[in-house]
């Protein structure tokens, strides 16, 4: 199931959708883990939930086909309940799975390589509590060295929040009815599905980010997805079609080319400065001569991949 770019004017939320558990305290929340192949991370991150899980909690894991040793290990956590995909589905699917099988109306997906902080869930409901209605909760962390309190940042939907969404799938929660309203990821984009679904949601529902206290640890590595994607023929002609889309939710009326050119020289310095810091000489000659050819981009941005192409180093220019 998925929702494609259609008639999204016409979305219209009820109350009766929001569900009993959208205000008052301690809503319970369905934890929802995404694996393949990756039995140890994904058992240490279960290990991190179980003591923070309250009575009404759902710890849900599916397993998209997985020839390791993750099934064997996960059953012996009474506590987990795993769903396994018949066949390896991919990502996107999987992340879908993960909507549709949960129980809980919250509904929380972290990645199996990242790691959790020891109140990740009690910060998730405090957020869920606080806004009220079915709603997009996110989280970037800002000056967390500073303190512990709880500081966040609400918006309605509009504009605004669809062009500053999200870009961080891993930590997400969202509401059922959400889910049962536009529906779930669109599978027709298979490396950037979480831009355009966020998006989607923020044209329609209000969208909270977490600010401090921190509730999710990001682990970097050389088999990051976010970073296998980049090296597909593909991607980014469907990174073009995303944010095309994005600016279509977004309802601009004014120079939407200056915004489309302005967004893709963002993402194509965040690759650059990404790859570059991985130490992946050959992710950053590839992204390099993919992105000095998009003459649309800034001379700046298409200076810095030419030097990434040719010297496997990237210049800030």
């Amino acid at each position: 199931m998925h929702t494609s770019d259609t008639n999204l004017s016409s979305v219209k939320v009820s109350p009766s959708q929001a569900g009993s558990s959208v205000s008052g305290a301690l809503p319970p929340l369905t934890i929802a883990i995404p694996t393949y192949n990756r039995s140890q991370s994904v058992t240490a991150l279960v290990k991190q939930l179980m003591p923070q899980l309250l009575p009404g909690d759902e710890l849900l894991v599916v397993n998209d086909g997985s020839h390791d040793s993750t099934v064997e290990v996960l059953h012996g956590f009474p506590e987990v309940k795993l769903v396994s995909n018949p066949s390896n589905c991919g990502m996107v699917k999987t992340w879908n799975r993960c909507l549709t099988a949960a129980s809980q109306d919250w509904i929380c997906v972290i990645h199996d390589d990242d790691s959790v902080s020891p109140k990740a869930l009690q910060t998730i409901r405090r957020a869920c509590t606080l806004v009220g209605e079915p709603a997009l909760i996110a989280h970037r962390s800002l000056d967390a060295h500073l303190d512990h309190s709880f500081r966040y940042r609400l918006a309605e939907p509009g504009t605004w929040a669809v062009l500053n969404t999200t870009t961080t799938p891993s930590g997400v929660t969202l509401h059922r009815s959400i889910v049962e309203t536009i529906g779930t990821f669109n599978e027709q984009f298979s490396y950037s599905c979480d831009l355009e679904y966020f998006a989607r949601i923020c044209a329609h529902y209000p969208s909270l980010v977490i600010e401090n206290p921190e509730i999710l640890y990001y682990n970097q590595h050389d088999q990051n997805y976010q970073y296998k994607t980049w090296r597909k023929a593909d991607f980014w002609q469907q990174l073009e079609a995303i944010e095309r889309t994005i600016l279509n939710y977004a309802s601009l009326g004014g120079d939407v080319e200056r915004y489309f050119r302005d967004r893709m020289s963002n993402y194509a310095q965040h690759m650059l400065k990404n790859a570059a810091q991985a130490e992946d000489k050959m992710l950053l000659r590839h992204v390099g001569s993919v992105l000095s050819k998009q003459h649309y981009l800034g001379r700046r941005v298409r200076l810095a991949a030419g030097i990434a192409t040719i010297f496997n180093t990237y210049v800030e220019l």
